[in-house]
């Protein structure tokens, strides 16, 4: 036991060792690159336990060997079962919500994760270290040095190899200063059954438990399941902590961009030396400054780690700690290529990341761009100033108040401008398609513009601007929409596949007061996390189809509703395409089943969860609630929980489901859509449920008339199966109408 102890001695000085002077990244990230298994540090164990959340790890009977220390840290160590011939360990993961095993099951096969495995690397900047050594000094110890020599050959170049992807988060954990308990713990598992696979916990993430894996052609993370533990208290939003934001950009003849960011940023107790920020992967970094004095910039991508939490994609790291709630200057110059040249015009590819950004943003922009002069540029902000010098054309934006993103836009540029009420409005088109410009568009903004403002309230901005984008979408910012080239033609003019009724409908009718409607949904009432995105788009889509209906009548909004119905029952493997996830998934819907699925279901499904809400509360039931959540929420970004907590307090009186929770429970954070039939069975009636799983429950409104004659709506709690229905004073009743309640005829 001499040598026993010797050995735990020199784990405990290695994990408490801080180096002496301050390390710089690069220095770190040598050290990740060179990192190897510790002979003197590997360990026969038995039945040893890690928990992190839901998380829960048993290295039943192996070897478990240390990697060397980076910057005086113990960061990662080795398990494998290949030196045992009884050898065994075990994962085993229970997601609390439905959708989450049910999301888990799609992946796995089973709705928990319990998963023997032969190996496994785990990487950490908790307490990990700290307690395994505890639980080795309670254990019979047999300390191995000799036996991890047999596996250094294959097991180095893996962990150097996964260090290496996750190199960013790593450094950034040596250089700042979290509490152990905050650190993240992070495993690839080498699953008997399934293979290899990720399990990540990070507590102060909004999710911290999280499961999947790299894409084969690693380019993605295919995320099984992420949720937050059920002991874990609820998440707060952290505050902005960037303000006073400016960008000077050049956009040079190759049309690569040139910028300089500067901006103030509140220092938290964590930061320590480093701030990392996120930025498009096609922009590289060339220097940082903290106020004005040069700092160290770190960047390389971390596909792994970076997709499952979008880590920063690079650091500043500064010479000295900085200290906690003070601020600073910071400058950031960087340069890539973010646009590109198409047949009709200029797409601006990474929209939103074109400039460093970090966690929750809310600053004012003060916006300079300088591009050739045949190219004209518009961007987020009130216009201040557009010259031309030695063909260069500058162009300078701000903005009046704190908003959450800028964008920017150019083309060659035909611009036309008009005012309505207190606002301004330019119209760009490119020149070359100019003249195929639907004059109706100018038209219907003007009357958006009108009808929201009055609904709702008017818009902290005076100018808005439409310009094209090449795509059959379009983009709402603050200030500045990008609109599909396709709606800027007139119906006549369009590429001949795009001339059906409904996309007719979608490019003509729906798209400009959709984006138009995110100047407040999404630019002043902001989503706080990304299960809360569906709730934006849809009261954009729910917004649209109101000013169809009174510019064209009901029958058009109820057709839109019907195709809307049509695509998320549309079969896809063999299921109906609305199964593919909830609305709450939001973009993870992109990974697991196609940027398709994903539009279908957040706007599509989002606009009917609405549709339903709004035949609940009544129409000025409705429009209160979002007058409620623009004085609410126009200084803090909503979550579900907030939604449904404001919208239950509209409900009518003697309607179920006061709070809500079954609605949102069914229609938020379920899959599912019933096929209801209704059959008389003498004075009673039989409300059949099918077509979806057996945990199914829906309050539905049937439609009734008592004997008298008298008219009211009999709300039925219906599960899936049969449904005994005996409406008060007889009579007969209906299924709610199609366009009022999302179920299959």
């Amino acid at each position: 036991m001499r040598i026993a102890g010797a050995l735990f001695c020199a784990l405990t000085c290695c994990l408490s060792i801080r180096a002496a002077g301050q390390r710089s990244a690069a220095e770190i990230a040598d050290a990740l690159s060179n990192i190897a298994v510790d002979p003197q540090q590997t360990y026969r164990v038995r039945d040893l336990q890690i928990v992190r959340g839901d998380i829960k790890i048993y290295l039943t009977d192996g070897v478990l060997a240390f990697a060397t220390p980076v910057a005086g840290r113990a960061v990662a160590a080795v398990f494998t079962t290949a030196l045992s011939e009884t050898g065994d360990a075990e994962v085993l993961v229970l997601p609390p919500q439905r959708s989450e095993r049910a999301s888990l099951a799609s992946f796995t096969g089973s709705p928990n994760l319990d998963e023997h495995f032969s190996s496994a690397l785990f990487i950490f900047s908790d307490d990990t270290a700290r307690e395994l050594e505890s639980e080795l000094q309670q254990s019979v110890i047999q300390p191995a040095p000799g036996m991890i020599t047999q596996l250094t050959g294959p097991v180095d170049p893996v962990l150097r190899s996964v260090c290496t992807q996750i190199d960013v988060s790593l450094i950034e954990s040596v250089l700042d200063n979290h509490p152990r308990e905050q650190g993240f713990f992070y495993a690839v598992i080498g699953g008997r059954r399934l293979g290899s696979f990720d399990l990540t916990y990070q507590p102060d993430e909004f999710e911290p438990v999280s499961i999947g894996r790299v894409s084969s052609d690693g380019k993605r993370f295919q995320l099984w399941s992420s949720f937050r533990p059920r002991r874990a208290p609820a998440f707060a939003v952290p505050p902005p902590e960037i303000s006073d934001y400016r960008i000077e950009a050049t956009i040079l003849p190759d049309l690569s961009l040139s910028a300089t960011a500067d901006f103030s940023i509140e220092a938290g107790p964590e930061d320590g030396r480093v701030l990392s920020f996120n930025l498009s992967e096609h922009l590289q970094v060339q220097s940082a400054s903290i106020n004005d004095r040069p700092a160290e910039v770190y960047q390389r991508a971390s596909p792994r780690l970076a997709e499952l939490k979008s880590s920063g994609t690079f650091l500043i790291v500064s010479p000295t700690a900085l200290s906690p709630g003070a601020r600073y200057q910071i400058q950031v110059r960087y340069r890539g290529s973010v646009i590109r040249q198409t047949p009709t015009g200029y797409f601006v590819d990474d929209r939103t990341t074109w400039y460093p950004f970090r966690g929750t943003m809310l600053t004012t922009f003060d916006l300079t761009f300088h591009c050739p002069e045949q190219l004209h540029l518009v961007s987020t902000g009130e216009p201040v100033s557009e010259k031309v010098a030695e063909g260069i054309r500058t162009v300078h934006r701000k903005t009046l108040v704190p908003e959450a993103l800028a964008g920017f836009n150019l083309g060659d540029y035909r611009m036309s401008g008009f005012d309505q009420g207190r606002y301004h409005v330019e119209f760009y088109a490119e020149e070359s398609a100019a003249h195929v410009l639907d004059p109706a568009l100018q038209k219907e903004t003007a009357e958006v513009l009108k009808q929201y403002t009055h609904l709702w309230s008017a818009l902290p901005i005076h100018c808005l601007s439409v310009s094209p984008i090449d795509g059959y979408f379009g983009q709402g910012f603050p200030g500045l929409i990008y609109l599909s080239n396709i709606s800027y033609m007139r119906p006549e003019d369009r590429p001949v596949a795009l001339r059906n009724e409904r996309l007719n409908v979608f490019f003509s009718d729906l798209l400009l007061p959709h984006e138009i409607a995110h100047q407040w949904w999404g630019n002043i009432v902001r989503q706080s996390d990304y299960r809360a995105g569906w709730l934006t788009e849809a009261m954009a889509d729910d917004s649209a189809l109101q000013f169809l209906g009174r510019t064209k009548g009901s029958a058009a909004v109820d057709t839109v509703l019907e195709s809307y119905r049509d695509e998320l029952l549309r079969p896809v493997n063999g299921k109906p395409l609305e199964s593919a996830g909830p609305v709450d998934f939001g973009q993870r819907l992109i990974d697991t089943a196609g940027l398709p699925v994903w539009h279908v279901i957040t706007y599509e499904k989002g606009a009917w969860v609405l549709r339903m809400l709004r035949e609940r509360l009544g129409d000025d039931g409705f429009d209160r609630l979002q007058l409620r959540m623009l004085q609410d929420f126009s200084a803090k970004p909503i979550s579900n929980e907030d939604f449904r907590k404001l919208a239950s307090s509209f409900v009518p009186p003697g309607q179920p489901d006061r709070s809500l929770e079954l609605f949102f429970d069914t229609w938020v954070y379920s899959t599912g859509i019933p096929k209801l039939t209704l059959r008389r069975r003498g004075r009673d009636f039989s409300l059949g449920v099918s077509g979806v799983g057996d945990d199914f429950s829906a309050d539905v409104p049937l439609r009734c008339r008592s004997g008298s004659g008298r008219q009211q709506i009999y709300w039925v709690r219906a599960v899936t199966g049969s449904n005994f229905v005996r409406p008060p004073g007889g009579g007969t009743c209906s299924l709610p109408p199609k366009e009022d309640f999302l179920y299959e005829p």
